[in-house]
C-alpha cells in the first residue's frame, strides 16, 4: 500500500446514486435539507482525507485491489458503505443505508 495521499477522489456508484437521490427527496419532504447537507459535507470531507481511518473494514476485494468499509454517521442515522482502492487515491461510495430511528426514516 502506498502512503496516504492528501486528497482522495470520492465517487458515488451503483445503488448509492439512487439512494442519495431518494435521501435528498426525503430530506426536502421532511424539512431536513440542512441536516442532510451537514451530514453530506461530513461524509465527503472525511472520505477525501482519511477514508481508511474513518470506517470499519469488513471485506477485501483482492481482484479489484480494494477494501470495503462501513461507517454509521450519527445523529443522521445513515450508514455509509464504501470501498477504498489500496494503491490509487480513490473512494467509491456504493451504498447509503438509512438506519432505524434516523430522522430521514
Amino acid at each position: 500500500m502506498n502512503p496516504a495521499p492528501s486528497q482522495f477522489r470520492v465517487d458515488f456508484i451503483g445503488e448509492a446514486v439512487g439512494q442519495l437521490d431518494d435521501l435528498t427527496a426525503r430530506a426536502e419532504q421532511l424539512g431536513l435539507r440542512d441536516a442532510l447537507a451537514l451530514a453530506y459535507r461530513l461524509i465527503i470531507g472525511t472520505l477525501k482525507t482519511r477514508p481508511r481511518e474513518w470506517g470499519d473494514p469488513f471485506r477485501n476485494y483482492r481482484g479489484l485491489n480494494t477494501t470495503a468499509y462501513q461507517h454509521a454517521v450519527t445523529p443522521a442515522g445513515i450508514c455509509v458503505v464504501y470501498a477504498v482502492h489500496n494503491v490509487e487515491p480513490v473512494v467509491w461510495i456504493y451504498q447509503l443505508v438509512v438506519l432505524k430511528g434516523s430522522p430521514f426514516a
